[in-house]
Formats: structure tokens, sequence, C-alpha cells
């Protein structure tokens, strides 16, 4: 009992600490006037339905340029403009036949010299200045802790249901409400929820006669079928032909996951749930598909979401296999607390990755190539002339 109440004031004393660092790095220059550091600055801003995310990054140079990176939907753009600093405020202006607009008369506030405000229009988001060293031991971090986090939900109900029920549902909207989150766009609210319920799900099927019910499988095979079919919507309605190709491979990893109606609690001391049919090609398939969808649509969250995907790979393929969905519940939902409580420390870290026509286009490929062999390896009994004629 002392161990559980140990850990319990462990979780709690983790979540003040976090968002006191989103209060800390959120907190303005105090009247105080700042100069914008030369380097890179970043951040993302969520588009409109069914746009996706948009991913900036400005880098101040000398003698008032600046190289503006833009990446969203199919396009990757890259233009040098001009900049300068009147008080707090910052303007940066286009060359005629420039592409992107978006810094044209928009409300650029210096906050600090790690933070600004940007504002134009109905949209408000963050820039962060950009620091390799720290961004390189966030993402190894996390990792870390997420692989940690998962195993210690997998050994001790009582933190488990603690941390998926009061976090979620008591001080994250106390956050919200006291307006220490930046998150406010209503898609992510959901992905959030969805998740932290499929997680308590997972939990009372792990610990009460619910995993003996039929129906119980199929809603945590569901759970699952759901989240990826919402994934092909958003991949179709960008219209690319990587978004396309790479929608098809979702599709093709829905019908794929197969034998659900084995889902079970084994006899463990865990009592992990247990899915015996999904197999580590499924989990690679679906790795990559899952990370092309991100790459394509949210480019700035990518390197984030692959960090998280290898939270949950890892343990199912090298600690107890069998368990990847209860994992990748675990760990999703884990770090999608850990970003509404500090969006600033996630998005601080933003991992900037290659993006051209190319390489979007190559990750649908490999993508629907992936899940073709995959849809191949799981079908060819049932394709076999022999087994036709049986």
């Amino acid at each position: 009992m002392r161990a559980t109440n140990k850990i319990k004031s462990i979780l709690l004393g983790l979540v003040i600490i976090l968002a006191q660092w989103n209060v800390l790095s959120a907190s303005e220059t105090n009247g105080e006037t700042v100069d914008v550091q030369i380097g890179m600055y970043q951040g993302v801003l969520d588009g409109d339905p069914g746009e996706g995310g948009l991913f900036f990054r400005l880098d101040f140079m000398e003698e008032g340029l600046i190289e503006v990176t833009k990446q969203y939907g199919g396009n990757n753009l890259k233009e040098v403009k001009s900049w300068k600093q009147d008080g707090d405020f910052i303007s940066i202006t286009s060359k005629t036949g420039d592409e992107i607009r978006d810094f044209d008369g928009a409300s650029i506030e210096l906050l600090s010299t790690k933070k600004i405000k940007y504002n134009k229009e109905h949209h408000q988001f963050y820039i962060h200045k950009f620091n390799a060293w720290q961004t390189a031991l966030h993402w190894v971090g996390m990792l870390v802790l997420l692989i940690l986090l998962n195993e210690l939900f997998r050994k001790y109900k009582v933190p488990t249901f603690a941390f998926y029920i009061i976090i979620p549902f008591l001080v994250i909207p106390l956050i919200a409400y006291l307006g220490y989150t930046e998150v406010s766009y209503w898609f992510k609210w959901v992905k959030l929820y969805s998740v932290v319920f499929a997680a308590i799900w997972f939990s009372f099927m792990r610990y009460t006669k619910l995993g003996f019910a039929k129906s119980a499988r199929f809603v945590a095979a569901a759970f699952l079928a759901i989240n990826i079919a919402e994934a092909v919507g958003q991949d179709f309605s960008m219209g690319f032909v990587a978004n396309i190709l790479n929608a098809i491979a979702g599709i093709l990893s829905i019908i794929t996951l197969t034998g659900w109606k084995d889902i079970q609690i084994d006899d463990s001391k865990e009592k992990d749930m247990v899915w015996p049919a999904m197999t580590t090609l499924w989990i690679v398939a679906y790795d990559i598909w899952n990370f092309v969808f991100v790459y394509l649509n949210f480019p700035g969250s990518a390197a984030n979401q692959f960090l998280v995907l290898l939270s949950c790979t890892i343990p199912s393929l090298f600690i107890k296999q069998g368990t990847w969905l209860q994992a990748r519940a675990f760990t999703l939902a884990a770090w999608f607390m850990y970003y509404f409580i500090s969006p600033t420390a996630v998005e601080t870290h933003l991992v900037p990755l290659p993006r051209t026509d190319f390489l979007m286009l190559a990750s649908g490929v490999i993508s629907i190539v992936a899940n073709l062999i995959l849809a191949y390896v799981v079908f060819k009994d049932k394709w076999s002339p022999k087994r036709q004629l049986t």
C-alpha cells in the first residue's frame, strides 16, 4: 500500500512539474524589450478541417534576412524574406512573387528570446527557439519514459486507473480552465479522450469479468479499426498521390486485423491483454503506415509520432509479445496527456525532418508495398486454388 501511494505521489508530482514547466516556458517579457535571437525558430499551426497541420521554420539571419519554410499537405515551400524588430513586435516582409504570405500583416509578438506569438485573422500559434541537443535529449528521454510507464501499468492496477482517470478527467480540464494549456483544436481533444477511453476499457478487461465477454473483445479491436479509419478519411480528403497510396495502405491494415475473437487476458501475474493473431509483420506494416500518415498530414509532429510508435513496439516485441494493442493505448494516451499538460515542452522540441515531393511519394509507396505484402501473407492461403477447391 505504501508503494502504491508513493507511485501515485510521483505521478502527481510529475504532472505538477510539467504544468509548471509549461507556465514558465510561456512567461512573457514583463515589459522589458528583448531582441530576437539569430537562429532557428519553429512551430506548428492547426489547419482548417481537412487541411492537416502546418509546420513553419523561421531561420533569422543577419542583415535583416530570414528564411521561411512552410510544410503542409503536398507542399514544401522555402523562401528568403526580410524582417525587422520594433519593440516587442517583429514584421516579416515578402517579395513580389512569394508564395508564403502567412506572415504578411500578421501580429508577431516576441514574448521572450525563446518564444514568439503569432496572430492573424482566426489563426494563433506559438513559435519556439530550436535547440538541437535539448531536442535530441527530450526525444530519447520521452521514449524511455513511455516504455517505463507501460511497464508500470502492466504490473500495477491502482496506478493504471489513477493515471488514466484522475489526470485526464480532473487535471487536464483544470489546466484548460486556468489557461495553462494552449491546445484548442477540437480534433486533438477528441483524439485524447478516445485513446484514454481505450486505455480504461483495456484495463477493465484485464481486472474484471469484462475480459471474458466476446463483445468486449470486439470493442477492443474496434477502437483500433476506427482509429485507422479516421486517418484513412483524412488521407483521402487531402487528394495527393502519396496520401491516396497511404489511405489504401490503411484500408489494408484494417482488413488484415484478423483473430480478434482470440483476444484474451492471460493467466500471468500481470494479467496482460494479448492478441495472439497480431503478428510482427502487421505491427511493422502498421507502424510504417501510421508514421507516413503523420509525415504527410502533420509534418511537424512526424518525429514525435515515430518515438510514440517505438514506445509500444519495443515492449511488445522484446518484453512481452502479443501486448502491442495494450501498449499502444497506454503509451499514446500518456503522450497525449503530456502534450495537453505541457504543449510548450513538446513544441519546443520538434525534430525537423527532411520533406520533399520525392520523399513524400516514396513514403506513400513504401507504406502501400508493406501493407500489400502483409495482405498477401494473411490471405495467401484463402486465395490459393487448393484452398478454394476445398
